[in-house]
């Protein structure tokens, strides 16, 4: 909520408080109910202590103190009436009767100037300020505050004033440099922030911050080659510093310096003066880059290898480790890896997700459910890792105990999901939230998949149906329901809608593309089938699918065209 035109109900208040008497017996009562307001607030009775302030402010409007005290409590009430924008005006009008007469309160000044600064009635912030800080100069914070709320206001020649005071006052500082830099910029005055850095280096010249904020700043405003040069005065500054090294390695990434990234991301992860976190953070940090600009995956591995003898049992590490094998489509190893993080906290659920998700990506499900009945000895087992269970028991061909599991799934939602019929589910469906309405769709569509199997494939379809329902944009639903209704020869135009519907919600998926070629060759579009089908093998290559399936379709489809042609 933006209120800008404070003034116009500042001092409305003010006017009609001086029509009622100031009578000494007005006050004494006003004070009474304030100070049984504070001995309630004290003993954390807020709602009894509100009643006080607000029966002390009703008793003795002028009275400041409970006139503060009240406003700024109706500011903080879940009060739809209280934090309409009149009412909060009255509100702020009733604190600011009090900072008038006490100009000096410094507490109850930044907390005036906290809340009108966020109403956005900055010109009211910026006036307290600056006269709390006219009496007591010794508060230079202050002066940052301000030069905070001048660049709120959009006025950064005044907020960059409002530093430079504070730097008579307690100095320079690479903080408070970059603070200064950041407005000069914001005004558009790059001479004057190179001129704000190269101030800083004059201060303290073995500061090898300064020279990287100078190179920081460099990379904005150019020349490119006084980045490099930036950087490298703050190695010979600091030449075991792993900032320095990071800011190095940021601008070989840039210019496309591979040989010197890895250098300099491996003595960043030699250094001493970064923590642990910090170190997984920079490396994580590198093997995303890595395999987003589609790298040489190898030039990770050996990173791993820099901070593995550094920590060799650290689960924070071995986790991000198992993630990029898994990443580089290293599946066992990275089963393996994260094995080891078991070993070493056993009762982390998170560690069992992942080591039953590669498992589960490899194929290799006898060892899925293993690790389910091991992980049951330690934790007790999540929504999640119950539903790797079904899916793994599933391909395991025993579908009734996969079954029965999703059941059991479904029960710890609500009980009504199992056998409850439409008119319960649509109730269901209105009390829930977007994240379980996608889970519960999801279970639905388990189910569905597991039926079709076991030849249930009435039951299948009506549990597609209910994914549906849930979760209408379930891509897996309508592609799986899709494909399953063509193969039985069965409502192929409610199949091809929901394959093409499929397909508009996931277009690059060379699955979703062969299941609508499917339903065009068995609609006899034998054409567009075989387009359709050509897309799907394409994608497939791209992404390193195999499915033999693609190839058996295309043959069928070829097949029949040649059939077609000969009659």
């Amino acid at each position: 909520m933006k209120i800008r035109k404070i003034a116009i109900l500042i001092g409305v208040v003010s006017c009609f408080a001086g029509v009622f008497a100031n009578t000494g017996e007005t006050r004494r009562k006003a004070k009474y109910y304030f100070t049984q307001g504070a001995l309630e607030a004290s003993q954390n009775n807020t709602a009894s202590a509100y009643e006080y302030f607000k029966k002390a402010y009703e008793t003795d409007p002028s009275y400041p103190d409970a006139a503060y005290t009240y406003g700024s409590q109706r500011l903080f009430m879940q009060n739809d009436t209280l934090q309409s924008p009149i009412e909060i005006m009255r509100s702020l009008e009733m604190m600011k009767s009090y900072l008038d007469e006490n100009p000096g309160d410094l507490y109850a000044s930044q907390m005036y100037g906290f809340i009108t600064t966020r109403l956005d009635t900055l010109d009211e912030a910026i006036r307290v300020y600056e006269r709390v800080y006219g009496l007591m100069p010794s508060q230079t914070q202050l002066l940052m505050t301000l030069a905070d709320v001048y660049m709120m206001k959009g006025e950064p020649k005044s907020a960059v004033n409002a530093i430079e005071r504070y730097e008579k006052i307690e100095g320079k500082s690479a903080g408070v440099s970059l603070k200064k830099v950041t407005f000069l910029l914001a005004d558009k005055d790059t001479v004057q922030a190179i001129t704000e850095v190269n101030d800083l280096i004059a201060v303290n010249p073995r500061d090898s911050y300064s020279r990287i904020l100078k190179g920081n700043l460099y990379e904005l405003v150019g020349p490119p080659d006084s980045v490099l040069v930036a950087y490298k005065e703050a190695e010979r500054i600091s030449p075991e510093s792993g900032a320095v090294k990071m800011s190095l390695a940021n601008y070989y990434r840039q210019v496309g310096d591979t040989v010197m990234l890895d250098n300099m991301v491996y003595e960043a992860l030699l250094s001493e003066d970064l923590e642990l976190d910090d170190k997984i953070s920079i490396l994580g940090d590198y093997l995303q880059k890595l395999l987003d600009d589609k790298g040489e995956k190898s030039r990770g591995d050996h990173l791993f290898t820099v901070l593995k003898e550094q920590y060799p049992l650290e689960p924070d590490l071995i986790e991000l480790s198992s993630r990029f094998s898994a990443a580089k489509g290293e599946f066992e190893e990275a089963a393996e890896e994260i094995e080891y993080a078991i070993d070493l906290d056993v009762t982390n659920d998170r560690y069992w997700l992942m080591l039953m998700s590669f498992l589960l990506a490899d194929s290799r499900y006898s060892d899925i459910v293993a690790a389910y009945e091991r992980a049951q000895n330690h934790i007790e087992p999540s929504m999640a890792l119950k539903n790797l269970y079904a899916a793994s028991a599933s391909q395991l061909k025993d579908g009734k105990r996969a079954l029965k599991i999703i059941d059991s799934l479904l029960s710890e939602i609500n009980p009504e999901l199992v056998d409850g019929d439409m008119e319960t589910l649509r109730s269901l469906r209105s009390e829930m939230d977007y994240e379980t309405l996608e889970w519960v769709s999801s279970l639905y569509c388990n189910i569905g998949d597991i039926d079709y199997k076991l030849g249930e494939i009435k039951n299948g379809f009506s549990a597609y149906d209910k994914a549906l329902f849930f979760n209408p944009e379930n891509t897996l639903a309508l592609n799986n329901y899709a494909y399953f209704l063509a193969e039985s020869d069965q409502d192929l135009e409610k199949a091809k809608e929901m394959s093409w519907k499929c397909i508009e919600l996931s277009g690059n998926n060379p699955t979703y593309l062969d299941t609508y070629a499917w339903i065009l060759f068995k609609l006899g579009d034998l054409t567009k089938a075989l387009e359709y089908q050509e897309m799907a093998i394409e994608l497939a290559k791209e992404t390193n699918d195999d499915n033999e399936e693609y190839i058996q379709h295309l043959n069928e489809i070829k097949k029949a065209i040649g059939a077609s042609a000969n009659q």
